[in-house]
């Protein structure tokens, strides 16, 4: 019985060691990877990212939260944002709560928004009128109850200037007030 136990242990032992087990070791031929501990690993990830962010390789996007609605926005982009806005037409905004910035090399998240003055989001305001009619119909059956309504929601246009990462990752913002 104890010959099978320790049978049974050596395969076990076969399958689950290393990084992957057997079968990594007969798919792939790559030598075993190198043990670094997460503070080093994490300074070569943010390193690799500000060089990134230096050398602007790629077109950025963010996440912003407008009048409790998130948008995805990037350099250029229209949108049409409903309810009361205070801006006036031609007014130049910066859009504060960025949940997320990113390109298509790596992203910056927030915990809920990423820190401020890393991310840059400038918008202008286009046109402010109202959304078309929109009817709202009810009928109860047998009744004889009949409502119609119409609706029209104040609608603020934007266009999207610009979307940038301003500073290097974990550095003090530049504008500090």
């Amino acid at each position: 019985m104890s010959i099978i136990r320790t049978g049974l242990q050596r395969f076990a032992n076969i399958f689950s060691s290393g990084q992957g087990g057997i079968l990594s070791r007969f798919i792939t031929n790559l030598a075993p990877i190198e043990n670094k501990s997460t503070a080093e690993t994490s300074k070569d990830v943010i390193a690799t990212c500000n060089k990134l962010i230096e050398e602007k390789a790629s077109r950025n996007f963010a996440i912003v939260h407008i009048l409790g609605k998130q948008w995805r926005v990037t350099d250029g982009d229209l949108l049409v944002v409903e309810g009361y806005w205070p801006p006036n037409i031609g007014d130049k905004i910066k859009l504060e709560k960025v949940l997320l910035a990113a390109t298509k090399d790596f992203s910056l998240i927030g915990r809920p928004l990423v820190q401020p003055g890393l991310v840059n989001v400038t918008a202008t305001v286009i046109s402010k009128g109202l959304s078309h009619t929109r009817t709202h119909f009810k009928k109860k059956r047998r009744k004889q109850f009949m409502r119609i309504n119409f609706q029209k929601v104040q609608q603020t246009m934007l266009r999207i200037n610009s979307v940038e990462i301003a500073n290097k990752i974990n550095e003090a913002p530049k504008n500090v007030f």
